[in-house]
């Protein structure tokens, strides 16, 4: 990311090169207390909904592969959940309850929350007591699938990363990519620090940067300055030490980690997002979007000029 920022009327030209670097986690890494609660509730109510299970686990297969031919997915969710009384430690079967779960059309927003929450949390059981590798990857990438259908976006995210890493899926890296580029860590926007007696140029994330212990010298570069002054607060990172009648090229290179094991996503093509490529503003009102070639960079123009009193 470029940025070139001088006093008076300052040009600053941003520009994103930024690859994903996916952590390697290991077994059963993806662990949520909330679903690991639903998931003791979920399993109780399933029990209590099926009674007393009579029918062997082969019928039952045959009986939810009946149901399914015919697309009755709340009848095969019965069954299914008969099926996983009787054998509660196959994953598969408790993966392919909550693909029925998923199949189904909600009568209204109370159920549709119902059952997006009950799909997650069989998903989440299944990758939990899966031994089979695919197993394991199917179950936590519609685990990833559903809470982005709720809204969950970091876990969601996280449960697509850890799938991913389990086995590679061009559908899912898809998916993965395209949320991580509306809800995963990301520059939100960037000040200039004006009125300071040393101005600074600072740039604010969607996630938390890590902390103070983290050498952040190799991901940023200004030009004319061999070792800048960085600062990091949470979720902002500067450049400190500017000055006033000086023009600067700060680069961010591809790499700046946080702490939620993603690097900064590359923004997506389209000329019609404010994120995409060239973007002019005035700083300190808020930038505004124009039509601009179609590359990754965001030029602004910002002012280091103290306001008046």
């Amino acid at each position: 990311m470029l940025t070139l920022v001088r006093a008076g009327l300052t040009a600053a030209l941003l520009t994103l090169a930024f690859t994903p670097a996916l952590a390697a986690d290991g077994d059963k890494a993806f662990q949520r207390g909330d679903l690991d609660q639903a998931a003791i509730k979920l399993a109780a109510q399933i029990k209590q909904d099926a009674g007393a299970v009579t029918k062997p686990v082969a019928q039952l297969r045959k009986d939810a592969d009946a149901a399914f031919q015919k697309r009755d997915f709340r009848n095969g969710m019965v069954v299914l959940g008969q099926l996983v009384t009787a054998a509660p430690d196959d994953a598969a079967a408790w993966l392919r309850l909550a693909r029925a779960v998923r199949e189904i059309r909600p009568r209204d927003d109370r159920e549709k929350n119902f059952l997006l929450e009950r799909a997650s949390t069989a998903a989440y059981i299944a990758y939990q007591r899966a031994k089979d590798r695919a197993v394991e990857a199917d179950s936590l990438a519609l685990v990833g699938r559903t809470l982005a259908d709720r809204q969950q976006w970091r876990n969601a995210l996280d449960a697509m990363r850890l799938a991913l890493l389990l086995r590679e899926s061009a559908d899912l890296r898809g998916d993965y990519e395209r949320l991580r580029l509306e809800h995963g860590f990301r520059m939100l926007d960037f000040t200039v620090d004006s009125d300071a007696a040393a101005p600074r140029a600072c740039v604010q994330f969607s996630e938390e940067l890590p902390g103070k212990k983290t050498d952040f010298s190799p991901f940023v570069a200004v030009a004319g300055i061999d070792k800048p002054a960085i600062s990091v607060n949470e979720k902002q990172l500067c450049v400190e030490g500017l000055k006033h009648g000086e023009r600067y090229a700060v680069t961010l290179r591809a790499g700046l980690p946080s702490v939620v094991n993603e690097t900064l996503a590359r923004p997506p093509n389209s000329p019609s997002s404010c994120a995409t490529a060239s973007r002019s503003c005035v700083f300190p009102a808020r930038p505004s979007c124009c039509r601009a070639p179609d590359s990754a960079a965001s030029r602004c123009s910002a002012s280091t000029r103290r306001r008046s009193s």
